[in-house]
């Protein structure tokens, strides 16, 4: 009853596949959400005014 973990080869071998050829692709897809969301907050910042000498 406690010995056969039904399902137990099939979770192991979904997460050996992220680990493998996936990470470089989340890797690349949380960077490129890391700039996009910097961008979108450096839109948001005002920008600082130079004042004009005369």
């Amino acid at each position: 009853m406690y010995g056969n973990v039904a399902g137990g080869g099939t979770v192991a071998a979904g997460t050996g596949l992220a680990v493998t050829g996936y990470q470089t692709m989340w890797l690349l897809v949380a960077g490129v959400t890391l700039v996009v969301a910097g961008l979108a907050v450096m839109r948001l910042v005002p920008r600082r005014r130079r004042r004009v000498r005369v």
